[in-house]
């Protein structure tokens, strides 16, 4: 079936929906219905919407918005996430490919739009580039931009996006919206340029999360869900994990230095990007904003310090495999591992052949006194940018919040409670955990601007890749030139958004 015999085929079946739908909500039978019994129905329906139903959460957005059959048009950097953005030209049956196809549809007829998506093959260091040579000669081409975090958090001084607070219809009071991550990505809280809701569904897709074993912990402490029940009593934290490690580490070659031939305790990327869920999932605060939501840094702590040297002793442990440069997931589902690093949630797709039961945990806490869990978005998530060359200014907001509004509603549900938690999640407390995660997403300002200031969010990448848990000389290096390039970066956005 061809797209266009699906999307008939949709819009009768939305319309076959659709007649209970008008029935509930009160419609009347003649014109002599007094004001009355409008207003006891519009009551019933009040009292009967879930809260907790995605489906029957409403947005704020007027009714009888018609935009003329204008084209919105979108970029999307990362070609490889386009089943979440553009429905399959054949009908896939398939319950997220099903929901992306709804979600386009329901916003096309309901702003008499067309939404084109064009997938592009951008990576985190190409991305900015790209998109700087569109905006900066005024090409009118797209509306949205869809970019890694990483990248296009570099054209901020670049003056290349509109203010979102300035454009019409975006209720970021909305639960498909992520106001403390965009919040952390902002320099002023008069602006925010960098959207992060549903409709962005890779910051899900990236979430940091921690795989671990079932069979090996069960076989070393009786219960396969043992470790759930720590996450749940707050006691998941770094010591915890480094304690487990070791505790399960076996040296089968007897070659004194962990590998693929040993029962490990860890096994991740490098000593590289694996890092950066253990460090932003502290509390620790690495900067300060002042009334006005500038940023100032404040990297020096005795948490940070320690942090150092906890982090650097669980990635140097005798169980812990960090050689692993690319094939870390299939290391780890051989059987032979405790814990998987560098995961998110996108990799259990891959271990679902796996023979042994695996668990999502988040990353843990610093320690028992941190109060929650803080799950890191990976850097090359995309985020919503809306180019100052856009020719549909007049409409973005209205387009944005729609699809927003319609993935909380259909796509985050179809993946999240169908394809995450049932097909990759073998059992119920894994869901709860997966709920933990998906409840406690961040991002860092450091972590976000890095490659703006001197790479100062990757100083934990350093060390422990050095071996090292001098912080505070690793900090000394850096901090001037950080702190000058955030000045300018900060007297650069004034001038640009005056």
């Amino acid at each position: 079936m061809t797209k266009s015999a699906i999307r008939t085929a949709s819009i009768l079946l939305a319309a076959l929906l659709t007649v209970p739908t008008f029935a509930s909500c009160g419609d009347t039978p003649d014109a002599k219905s007094t004001d009355s019994t409008a207003a006891d129905t519009a009551s019933v329906e009040s009292e009967t919407v879930d809260p907790n139903d995605p489906s029957q959460i409403k947005d704020s957005l007027p009714e009888g918005l018609d935009f003329g059959g204008k084209t919105f048009r979108i970029y999307n950097a990362n070609e490889a996430h386009q089943i979440y953005y553009e429905e399959s030209e054949e009908l896939a049956g398939d319950v997220v490919n099903d929901a992306v196809m709804r979600r386009n549809l329901a916003v096309e007829e309901r702003l008499n739009i067309t939404l084109q998506h064009d997938p592009y093959n951008d990576t985190w260091d190409s991305v900015a580039d790209s998109i700087r040579r569109l905006v900066m000669a005024g090409d009118q081409t797209y509306d949205l931009f869809m970019g890694h975090q990483t990248g296009v958090t570099q054209l901020l001084a670049d003056n290349c996006f509109v203010n979102t607070f300035d454009l019409e219809h975006l209720d970021f009071s909305q639960p498909w919206w992520n106001n403390l991550y965009m919040d952390e990505l902002s320099l002023g809280s008069d602006y925010r340029f960098f959207l992060a809701g549903d409709y962005f569904i890779t910051a899900l897709l990236n979430a940091r999360v921690v795989y671990y074993n079932k069979q090996i912990f069960a076989d070393h402490f009786d219960n396969a869900d043992g470790l759930y029940q720590e996450v749940i009593d707050g006691k998941w934290t770094v010591d915890r994990m480094a304690e487990l490690i070791k505790a399960v580490y076996v040296d089968v070659n007897n070659d004194s230095k962990p590998d693929v031939d040993d029962k490990l305790g860890f096994v991740c990327y490098a000593t590289q990007a694996s890092v950066d869920g253990f460090v932003y999932g502290t509390d620790i605060a690495f900067t300060q904003r002042d009334s006005d939501g500038f940023i100032t840094l404040s990297m020096i702590s005795d948490e940070a310090v320690k942090l150092a040297e906890k982090l650097n002793d669980l990635f140097h442990l005798p169980g812990t495999f960090t050689g692993a440069t690319g094939n870390q997931a299939s290391i780890f589902a051989s059987g032979d591992t405790l814990f998987l690093g560098n995961g998110v949630f996108s990799t259990a797709n891959g271990l679902r052949s796996m023979e042994a039961d695996f668990g999502f945990l988040p990353h843990p806490k610093y320690d028992e006194d941190q109060e929650t869990y803080h799950s890191l978005v990976h850097d090359t998530a995309l985020l919503g940018c809306i180019p100052g060359s856009s020719a549909n200014l007049d409409i973005a907001g209205a387009v944005i919040e729609a699809l927003n509004a319609e993935s909380y509603r259909t796509v985050t549900p179809a993946w999240y409670e169908t394809a995450l938690k049932v097909k990759y999640a073998r059992d119920d407390l894994s869901g709860q955990m997966i709920d933990i995660i998906h409840d406690s997403l961040t991002t860092n300002f450091i972590y976000a601007y890095n490659y703006a200031l001197d790479n100062i969010g990757n100083i934990y990448r350093d060390l422990v890749s050095k071996n090292s848990t001098d912080y505070a000389s690793a900090v000394e290096k850096k901090l001037k030139s950080a702190e000058t390039k955030l000045a300018a970066l900060v007297d650069v956005f004034h001038g640009a958004n005056q």
